[in-house]
């Protein structure tokens, strides 16, 4: 099993907006040529130099480039990109996915760069159509199994993330060979969606309320006349608020961070042990090839 130490990128989001944080705050507005403050560790995280020192750690972890082996290793054998801050640094690391034409002027989408940048193998690997230089950084998701015949089979939910890019063809991959999931006939079958990077700023602030604050805004804005409203996901095992991921169904920083490791970069770690197969290739008891597996 290859494992990689993720407590650092765990630190860093704590560290973002953790206790010390001012509530009375002032919205500045939309930012134009002002600089971009998102990012920055806190007064109280500057004021301590182990405590500065926990956060620069996190923020290099974050933005660090993985590898199959070497230095950094871990990637793969599928993946979405190779770094936490690829997908996260607009406007700041720690953002939503990069622009070139929007200010701070990140840069163009880093998935479109893979090929020409030699992250994968343009022999085994294609730019999906819907990755463009101009355009977000995409995770993709097929709702349904397919039939035989290339149709959706609105019978068999799938839901789970499809990785863009394998790591087959690169001279750090050995054996593995992997094919990419068909996008193509998926948007053929209308059977594919899309979800962009969230910010993580102030993930450390929601780890720091406890559910009774929650529960307590809840009821006292139950009766709004916004048409916002809804329930909590509850953990499983003690039932407590979750609070992190598209569905909040992470419950702590810690699991959140795992799970990114492992489904965006296919790294197992301390928390997500396994090299990680498509849906597809799990549900249909196949699984990833022996020649892939602790790369």
């Amino acid at each position: 099993m290859k494992t990689i130490k993720f407590a650092w990128v765990y630190a860093l989001l704590v560290a973002l907006f953790f206790p010390g944080m001012a509530f009375a705050q002032t919205d500045p507005g939309v930012r134009s040529t002002t600089g971009v403050n998102a990012g920055q560790p806190l007064a109280s995280v500057t004021a301590n130099a182990n405590d500065l020192a926990f956060f620069q750690a996190g923020l290099e972890q974050f933005n660090e480039h993985q590898t199959v082996t070497g230095d950094n290793p871990g990637l793969g054998p599928r993946f979405n990109l190779d770094s936490c801050g690829a997908c996260h640094s607009q406007p700041a690391p720690g953002g939503t996915s990069p622009a070139s034409l929007i200010f701070p002027n990140v840069g163009s989408n880093p998935q479109s760069q893979v090929i020409a940048s030699g992250l994968v193998s343009g022999s085994t690997n294609t730019i999906p159509f819907f990755v463009v230089a101009n355009g977000p950084v995409r995770e993709a998701r097929f709702p349904f199994f397919f039939n035989a015949n290339g149709t959706a089979n609105t019978n068999a939910p799938n839901g789970g993330v499809e990785d863009l890019f394998t790591v087959t063809g690169r001279a750090d991959a050995g054996a593995c060979t992997l094919q990419q999931p068909s996008f193509t006939a998926a948007r053929a079958a209308n059977n594919i969606i899309f979800r962009i990077p969230t910010p993580t700023f102030g993930t450390g602030l929601m780890a720091n309320i406890d559910d009774s604050t929650l529960l307590a805004n809840h009821t006292t804005q139950a009766t709004n006349r916004l048409g916002i409203g809804g329930t909590f996901n509850h953990n499983g095992n003690d039932g407590t608020i979750s609070r992190y991921g598209w569905k909040a169904q992470n419950k702590s920083l810690m699991i959140f961070a795992g799970e990114a490791y492992n489904v965006e970069m296919g790294i197992s770690n301390e928390l997500f042990t396994q090299d990680r197969p498509l849906p597809g290739e799990d549900q249909l008891g196949s699984g990833l090839p022996a020649n892939c597996l602790n790369l």
